[in-house]
């Protein structure tokens, strides 16, 4: 009896729900003068930092080193990174067999200090893991100091490669980091555009978690706080870059949406941008910020519970506004904040052609349909074609869903 009433109620209270979050964080301005003492919980015998080209030069990095006794330096990251990064880093990882893995910079560098972190102890061709071969083995500890926050990477166990033309991510146990120290003074040089693609992304990551069917009681505040977080301060932060408040609430924002969405899952605007981001150079950020609006419409008649609370986030005042009313507003406000950021808010402005909507479509099926299972709403394929239909119209205002 109890085993139907399970199947056949669909509420959070017939629903099982797991929450982890094993990184230990220490956070706040000026934080990375903790590194020195927290060093010494490790094997310095072989460390391994992982960066980019531009990230090796700032004085955050240079910070880091002082403080090892070699350091093996990996800057060889790039955003986006595509197989040839992955190869190049399981390279350098088998040779030199770290003690401990540092990664330093933005999402891209975290997420390629984790893989090293697998690669050092499994040995078959890295591109398997991201196709789904199991991993046996827990590789060294993993530090992340990000120098840019947005993506969550620096506390979720995923990792993100482009490989033929698609998004691979891995997802495993073993990649969540051993500490992350997120000093937000690091991202005071970060220019506007790049401030505003990581902004929006962690905003992005928030909307999405909330609406997973996988949301619950343990990850709704954090998502909400992100919310908070990057309505008041994301505006402000990239109009003014040595705001260390706005800063700092920033991190804070990309920490919480990290966690909140690293048990829930992400939903269809992820799986919307992927079809598009890789082909047209888009920065992530910017990519899942785009179909955020219209699926937050489309989405309207099974989040009619969280709405209010979205809104109520977001500091709008929706009394007496129906479901759909509540959505509409709430897609206003997140436009308005695209468009002061200069992000596109549709498909053409990138260059997308409407002829290539059927494409998208079915790339979405095929290929990322893991975002349609977490969304709350399931589209058919003629929803999602209207949906792509809307993103090239920026039809959102209109009410056509």
């Amino acid at each position: 009896m109890l085993g139907d009433l399970m199947y056949k109620f669909y509420h959070p209270l017939f629903r099982t729900y797991t929450f982890l979050s094993p990184t230990r964080v220490i956070f706040g301005p000026n934080s990375l003068e903790k590194l020195s003492d927290e060093l010494k919980k490790f094997d310095l015998k072989s460390v391994l930092i992982v960066s980019g080209k531009n990230v090796c030069k700032t004085e955050g990095y240079k910070r880091v080193c002082e403080l090892l006794p070699s350091p093996i330096e990996f800057n060889e990251v790039l955003p986006e990174p595509d197989e040839s990064v992955l190869q190049n880093l399981t390279s350098k990882v088998r040779e030199i067999n770290p003690s401990l893995i540092i990664g330093v910079g933005g999402g891209s560098s975290l997420d390629m200090a984790k893989i090293a972190s697998i690669v050092a102890v499994n040995k078959k061709d890295p591109i398997l893991y991201f196709k789904g071969e199991p991993i046996q083995n827990r590789g060294p500890p993993i530090i992340t100091i990000p120098t840019l926050t947005g993506t969550g990477a620096e506390v979720t166990p995923i990792s993100v490669i482009i490989h033929e033309g698609k998004k691979l991510a891995l997802y495993n146990s073993f990649l969540y980091p051993t500490l992350s120290i997120v000093d937000p003074i690091l991202s005071i040089s970060a220019p506007p555009d790049i401030t505003a693609s990581a902004g929006i992304d962690a905003l992005s990551h928030a909307l999405e978690s909330i609406m997973s069917i996988d949301s619950s009681i343990m990850t709704e505040p954090l998502a909400l706080e992100a919310i908070r977080l990057s309505n008041d301060h994301l505006e402000r932060v990239y109009c003014n870059g040595e705001d260390i408040e706005a800063r700092s609430a920033m991190a804070i924002a990309s920490i919480l949406a990290g966690i909140s969405f690293m048990n829930t899952g992400l939903c269809l605007p992820h799986g919307i941008a992927y079809t598009y981001a890789v082909k047209y150079k888009l920065s992530h950020g910017i990519s899942v910020a785009i179909p955020q609006p219209y699926v937050i419409e489309f989405n309207a008649p099974s989040i009619t519970n969280k709405l209010h609370l979205i809104a109520s986030a977001l500091g709008l005042d929706v009394t007496g506004a129906s479901p759909y009313e509540t959505s509409n507003i709430i897609s206003s406000r997140i436009i308005e904040i695209m468009e002061f950021l200069k992000i596109p808010t549709d498909l053409s402005s990138i260059g997308i052609k409407e002829s290539e909507i059927d494409i998208m479509v079915e790339d979405l099926i095929n290929n990322y349909s893991r975002f349609i299972t977490k969304n709350p709403r399931k589209p058919s394929r003629e929803d999602l074609f209207n949906l792509f239909q809307q993103m090239f119209q920026e039809s959102w205002e209109s009410g056509e869903v």
